[in-house]
């Protein structure tokens, strides 16, 4: 069973305008992971019920409309509160007045984002009660919208209803070839819808797509839609810099590389590749808290680390972009990275390791949400703090944040990263003083 399902029961739809809008009249169940998103409080019949009565015509026309976006396009610092990105992105926008959930969508990668939010909607004197927050599968994802979309566009058939918009944007959506979806998902990807693109507009999205090629999924979500050719040149620019800052694996670690990944939890991935390759080198949970500490941990000099770790000038315009990495042959990598802190330069380089056990081509440390930066986040993290050392270190469920700074020092991260260790893993809770 999808863990996203939108289910519908038709209703007499008369007395309401529109043909579209009277065929598809409905119960209309929302439901995701377990949860209703359409359970709701009905002021005026007084109950509690998992349906709400809508045409399910513009919820359909909206997925429809905004198909490429929804699976393509990830929110990131460079959209986030754009009002033309929530449009694309949040549903109650497309509702036509209707009063649908709450419900957010975004890309990450090959998982997509889903989010709602408990909702009151005065004039139909609905209360959504439900809210909460899942990240599944994308193909799953547009699975589920799929089937929602054949039964309201098979319901306007059987209406006789058969020149909609929905019907015939459906049919240019399902008619695209394998080159067309790379087309629109590169356009998707950068906010620009790929059914309304000037000639220039066309260009540019060919060739920013052509320019990245094997590194087009990772950097597309990083790259600032207003210039994105030029961001494109940045990361050539850091990848032909980076060769001078080679990463050669210890023979235990290089050992370890290749590791199979869930891409469902890529951050359960990057913890537990990180315990294996501590593991693979015979580390302890003692903490590498320094250069020399780390790079004895992967048979190096600290000076190499230093080298590795020494700033890509290019990188510096870029927002989202923390880095280059590319595989030069079995346990062997170029990297570049960012200017940033020596803690944080330490982090971004344990990221890069990441990236030379999982990946075979060239690709790119970003601040976006995709599968692979979460998973390559969640490796640095616990390579370098690793949570059963701090587990071992606190004794009580509640810290402060002088002991949280005490362990980023013995640990050399930063605080953020303990404080994420210990959330994440259920260490303990953060206390304001």
């Amino acid at each position: 069973m999808s863990a996203l399902r939108f289910e519908v029961q038709w209703q007499d739809g008369t007395g309401i305008e529109g043909p579209e809008l009277a065929a598809t009249f409905a119960a209309l169940r929302i439901s995701v992971a377990g949860s209703v998103l359409t359970h709701v409080d009905d002021k005026r019949a007084q109950t509690l019920r998992d349906v709400v009565y809508v045409p399910v015509y513009p919820l359909a026309e909206w997925l429809v409309s905004n198909w490429w976006f929804l699976a393509y396009e990830p929110e990131n610092l460079l959209n986030r509160g754009n009002p033309a990105f929530a449009h694309r992105h949040w549903l109650v926008t497309g509702s036509d007045g209707y009063a649908y959930p709450d419900l957010r969508l975004s890309s990450a990668g090959k998982l997509t984002r889903l989010e709602w939010d408990r909702r009151a909607s005065e004039w139909t004197r609905l209360d959504y009660r439900s809210s909460g927050s899942v990240t599944l599968d994308r193909d799953q994802v547009l699975a589920a919208f799929t089937d929602f979309i054949d039964t309201v566009t098979r319901r306007l058939s059987a209406c006789g209803i058969s020149s909609s918009y929905l019907q015939s944007e459906w049919e240019a959506v399902q008619a695209t070839d394998h080159d067309e979806q790379t087309f629109c998902a590169t356009a998707a990807s950068l906010g620009r819808d790929p059914y309304d693109l000037e000639e220039h507009e066309a260009r540019l999205v060919l060739d920013v797509g052509k320019r990245l090629g094997d590194m087009r999924m990772e950097a597309l979500p990083a790259l600032d839609p207003a210039e994105p050719l030029a961001a494109c040149i940045a990361i050539h620019e850091a990848l032909e810099a980076s060769k001078s800052n080679t990463l050669r694996l210890a023979d235990g670690l290089a050992g370890a590389s290749r590791w199979q990944v869930d891409t469902n939890r890529p951050w359960l991935d990057g913890y537990e590749m990180a315990r294996h390759t501590r593991a693979a080198l015979g580390l302890n949970g003692e903490a590498l808290a320094t250069n020399a500490d780390l790079a004895a941990a992967i048979g190096q000099r600290p000076t190499y680390i230093s080298r590795a770790t020494r700033p890509v000038k290019s990188l510096a315009a870029l927002t989202l972009v923390d880095g280059v990495v590319n595989p030069q042959g079995p346990g062997t990598a170029s990297i570049g990275l960012r200017e940033t802190g020596l803690a944080g330069r330490r982090f971004l380089f344990c990221r890069a390791l990441a990236e030379v056990l999982t990946a075979g081509t060239a690709t790119v440390l970003t601040k976006a949400k995709t599968e692979r930066q979460q998973r390559n986040r969640a490796f640095a993290a616990e390579f370098l703090a690793p949570s059963a050392s701090l587990r071992e270190k606190i004794a009580d469920r509640y810290v402060d944040q002088d002991h949280v700074t005490e362990l980023a020092d013995e640990f050399g991260v930063s605080p953020y990263v303990i404080e994420h260790q210990l959330s994440n893993h259920g260490i303990a809770e953060l206390v304001s003083q």
